[in-house]
This record gives structure tokens, C-alpha cells and sequence, in this order.
């Protein structure tokens, strides 16, 4: 039995792996600049012990104008170390944490249910849901922050059923993830609290000494970054917070002038007031998290690199499953168990719910983690009411769900192998790596590339693996802020200028002049270039990502 059952784990986290690491290096289709950064920061981290900027050792990286909390760009310094500085090497850190929590929430269900078919199939849901799977693709440092968060949660777990000697590494695992990820400030606030709530009162029964030992070692590994929000290192946190946000004066003139009534009128201090419109757009976003249109028809609406085109982050055969899971779940005998579910599925959208965005599937990842839990009990439920039935009831109504579910398993499949590259490679920047290649055959006077906040500049330290102290000696030098607080740039690299041309760029021997065509420097570059050799870097869909224009001596 015990034989069975490592056989059984071993095969879903088979098929874990294959999902997450199948034509890695190529899907998603290009880097990201958030990627290419954490690669050339842990390259120079790995050659001279400093980031991209000089510092030593940073806790949080300045990147962009953003600041990064470090643990993801320091764990890919072994894997750049050993496969170069490539897109696999960056994003395998990701894939190797989503296959590592499948596992993970495999021994929490099981720690959760007491009942291992019920794990097995949690952990199996987990390997086969498209948002997780999304997510351990990429170099998102939200996925890995989720697998210390599924560590912790773990540890927690256990130590409260008696083995105390685990509440010190869920501590330590708690606050790693704070200098994974910036939202984890509050995605892993939330999750500490629900277990606290859930479990008060055997929490009162751990020995004294042992929980003045976890806080303040929680205490000790959080401080320095929560230190960092203080010296201004918030970073997009910030500049993306609906607290950072207000009503344009426009708007409540509008408002006024419709109503027919002053501030002081009770019927804007009862209808209109700041505080109910942040609150009727706040519970917005957050139930927006739980709408079909996100959940199962179209995903993240706006980002198209956060799913695979007609998609949402999860399959359509989960909304049945996810409702009988559901009712599953609140007969379960362990109320804690109930509990802990319910209150996480409700309160994980709350870091995205707080953002100004609609929707967003990075912000409200943690959400993944009880919906596959709720899935997996729906998938038992119905097994269980199979087995009780005659075999010439059970067969076709199993074979009918499973030809369901692979119809629907493949559909997904093929939007995100086969069409996601193609059509989303503009969502992620195609076409640098190709541009930089084009580039390198030749030694040209000046390049000038046009600069725009996609950073370009990062683009050409990864793919030339540029030399960190040649880079550090001059980044400050060339280093534009931005006034309004968010993602800086950089003006100039070598003989490669960051800018938008000009006229009088034109027709310069030994110059070469790269511009997205969609977004020209200027309208009429696409008509004065006559005279020099033309070239253009296409998008897998056809799409023109560059247009290059050389002119010759």
C-alpha cells in the first residue's frame, strides 16, 4: 500500500514537472524586462557579489524605479552559475517552486482531511490548474512566494497537531516570503491570521518559551524588510495602490452639478462621499475574482500575459467541481479544516482588491490554493458516489466525464502551447533578443535604439552578458528617474543610445536606427528613410516588433 501510494505522488508530481517545464526556454516566447532583470542581477551578483547598481548584497533590488525583494534573483544565481545566463536558467527557480508546491499541498491536505485519497487528488488538481501552471512558468516571484507561504502554512499545521518542533521553521518559512515578494506583505498577513484565528486556542496551549522564540525570529526576518517600506522601498506597491488614488476633482464637480447639491448636502455625504466610492470599488475588484468571465471564460482581461488567449485561469469543468467541493467541504466533521478554506478563498483576492486594477491574477494568486483544494474535493465527491454504483451505471458516466474533461484539458492545452506564443508574444516584448542578434553581427558607429519603458537598455545586459563592473561603473551616469515615482530609464549603453530619432539622425553613415513602427519616434520616419537598407524583426504572428534601418558609408 505504502508502495501505491509513493507511485501515485510520484506520478502527479510527473506530470507536474512536464507541465511546468515543457519547452520552458521558448513559452512563455520572450523575456520579460522584469525576468531579464532578475537574470543579469543574479548574474552580477554571481560575478562580482553586487547588483546592477553596485550594491552589495542588497536585501531589495532597485530595478526600474521598482524595488525587488531579493530571494528569487538570489535563488537563481546557482542555476545561472550552472546553464549561463539564458531564459531557462531564470525561470527554472519558478517551474522547480510550482512543482515543490504540489507536493507541498499534497502533505497539507493531507495533514488538513486526514484522508490521502482526498491529498491525491488535491495535489493532482494543483499540477493540472492552468493559473498555477501559468505562474511556474514565468520568473514570477508571486509563485515562488506561494511555496514558502504552502511550507509555512504546513509547518503551522503540524506544529498545532502536536510536533511544536515545526512552529519555528513555519515562522522562518512565513517571513521568507516577504523577501520573495512585495505583495506577500499582505497575502502572507492574510494567511497568518486566518491560522491564527482558526487555531486560538491551541495556540494558547504551545509552551512559552517556544512562541517568544517563533515571534521574534519572525520578528528579526521581517524587520529589515519591512525596514525597507520605510526608507521608501515600496516601489510599484505603492504607485499601484488604490490608497494612492483619489477621484480627479472633475469627477465630484460632475457628480455635484448632476445632483444639483453642494459637498455639504446630505445627499452627497450619504451617496457620494470618497469613502463610499473607494468601498463600492474595492468590493468591485474583489468579487470580480470569483466571476466567471476571470475564473473560466476570459482571465486576467488586463493582462494578456497573465493567461492563455480564451481562457480563464482555471477550466471550465472546474465550476461543477468547485461547487460540490464546496458543499463537501462544509460537512467535513474538522470545523478548523472548514474554516481555514473558507476564510482564505474569501480574503486572498484582498491584496488585488486593494490595487487599482479590474482584475489582476499575480495579485490574487494565494486564491489558487483553495480553489484547487475545492476542486480536488469536488473530483472525490464524485468518486465516491461512483464506487457506490453499479458498474453499468459507474462506467459510462466516468467515461463521459473523463472524455469531458480531456476535451476540455486539451482546448487548454492548445491555446497556451500553440496559439499563446503567437498571439501574445507582444505582451511579452518579442523581438529584443532577435533585434540584439541582428545587431551583434555587425560593429556599428552608433545604434540608436528607441527608448521607451520597456527597458531596452536590460534587454542588451542580458542577451550580450554584459561585464557587471563595466556596467556598475557607468549605470548611475546614464540613470534617468522618473518625476512621477515609478520605473526609471537608461539613456545610453556603450555606442547604443536610448532615444527616439530624429530627422537629423537620417542618412548618417555607420548609423543604425531601431524603432517600433507601431509607435514611431516620428510619423514621418516611415516615409524619410528612403535611401537606407530597411530590415524588420517579425513576431511569431507576423507582426512587425522592429523596423532597422542602416545607413552605409
Amino acid at each position: 500500500m505504502i508502495v501505491k501510494n509513493k507511485l501515485v505522488l510520484v506520478v502527479i508530481l510527473t506530470i507536474a514537472a512536464i507541465l511546468r517545464l515543457w519547452n520552458l526556454d521558448t513559452n512563455p516566447p520572450h523575456l520579460y524586462s522584469d525576468e531579464a532583470a532578475i537574470g543579469y542581477n543574479a548574474y552580477s551578483i554571481l560575478k562580482t557579489g553586487r547588483d546592477e547598481h553596485g550594491e552589495f548584497l542588497p536585501i531589495v533590488f532597485k530595478s526600474f524605479g521598482d524595488w525587488k525583494p531579493g530571494l528569487y534573483i538570489y535563488s537563481t544565481v546557482p542555476f545561472i552559475a550552472t546553464l549561463g545566463l539564458s531564459e531557462l536558467s531564470v525561470r527554472l527557480p519558478s517551474a522547480i517552486a510550482g512543482i515543490v508546491a504540489v507536493f507541498l499541498l499534497y502533505l497539507l491536505a493531507k495533514e488538513l482531511f486526514k484522508n490521502e485519497k482526498i491529498a491525491f487528488l488535491i495535489s493532482l488538481c494543483l499540477a493540472l490548474t492552468p493559473w498555477h501552471i501559468h505562474f511556474s512558468r514565468g520568473a514570477w516571484e508571486a509563485n515562488l512566494s506561494l511555496t514558502i507561504l504552502l511550507g509555512g502554512t504546513l509547518c503551522f499545521v503540524k506544529s498545532i497537531s502536536g510536533k511544536k518542533k515545526y512552529l519555528l521553521p513555519g515562522a522562518i518559512l512565513f517571513a521568507l516570503t516577504l523577501w520573495t515578494y512585495q505583495g506577500a506583505k499582505l497575502a502572507s498577513l492574510i494567511v497568518l491570521g486566518i491560522l491564527t484565528y482558526t487555531y486560538r486556542k491551541p495556540l494558547l496551549e504551545i509552551n512559552r518559551k517556544l512562541a517568544t522564540t517563533t515571534i521574534l525570529m519572525g520578528i528579526i526576518l521581517t524587520l529589515p524588510i519591512l525596514l525597507s517600506l520605510i526608507d521608501g522601498k515600496a516601489g510599484r506597491l505603492s504607485v499601484y495602490s488604490l490608497f494612492s488614488y483619489e477621484r480627479p476633482p472633475e469627477s465630484i464637480d460632475r457628480i455635484l452639478s448632476q445632483e444639483g447639491v453642494s459637498r455639504n448636502s446630505w445627499q452627497y455625504k450619504l451617496y457620494h462621499t470618497e469613502t463610499l466610492s473607494f468601498v463600492r470599488g474595492l468590493t468591485g475588484r474583489w468579487v470580480n475574482h470569483y466571476s466567471g468571465r476571470f475564473l473560466f471564460f476570459e482571465g486576467d482581461w488586463s493582462n494578456p500575459r497573465h493567461q492563455a488567449p480564451e481562457t480563464g485561469m482555471l477550466l471550465l469543468i472546474q465550476l461543477p467541481l468547485l461547487l460540490l467541493g464546496t458543499f463537501i467541504l462544509v460537512r467535513q466533521k474538522d470545523t478548523k479544516a472548514i474554516s481555514f478554506i473558507l476564510l482564505w478563498l474569501i480574503l486572498a483576492p484582498l491584496p488585488a482588491a486593494l490595487s487599482r486594477d479590474s482584475v489582476h491574477a499575480v495579485r490574487s494568486f494565494n486564491l489558487v490554493i483553495p480553489l484547487a483544494v475545492l476542486t480536488g474535493l469536488g473530483v472525490w465527491g464524485i468518486t465516491e458516489f461512483l464506487q457506490k454504483q453499479k458498474k453499468k451505471v459507474a462506467f459510462p458516466i466516468s467515461a463521459a466525464l473523463c472524455c469531458i474533461f480531456i476535451l476540455n484539458y486539451w482546448y487548454y492545452l492548445d491555446n497556451y502551447f500553440v496559439h499563446y506564443p503567437k498571439r501574445n508574444a507582444q505582451a511579452w516584448l518579442y523581438g529584443y533578443k532577435e533585434v540584439i542578434g541582428a545587431i551583434n553581427k555587425k560593429n556599428y558607429d552608433e545604434v540608436i535604439f528607441q527608448q521607451s519603458y520597456n527597458q531596452p537598455y536590460m534587454f542588451f545586459l542580458f542577451y550580450k552578458k554584459y561585464d557587471p563592473e563595466k556596467y556598475q561603473a557607468t549605470s548611475r551616469k546614464y540613470y534617468e528617474e522618473n518625476p512621477y515615482g515609478d520605473v526609471g530609464k537608461i539613456s545610453r549603453l556603450d555606442n547604443i543610445s536610448f532615444r527616439n530619432a530624429t530627422e537629423s539622425d537620417l542618412h548618417k553613415p555607420g548609423t543604425l536606427i531601431i524603432f517600433d513602427p507601431e509607435t514611431p519616434p516620428y510619423p514621418a520616419i516611415l516615409e524619410e528613410h528612403r535611401g537606407g537598407e530597411v530590415g524588420e524583426v517579425k513576431r511569431p504572428n507576423g507582426s512587425t516588433a522592429f523596423r532597422i534601418l542602416k545607413f552605409s558609408e
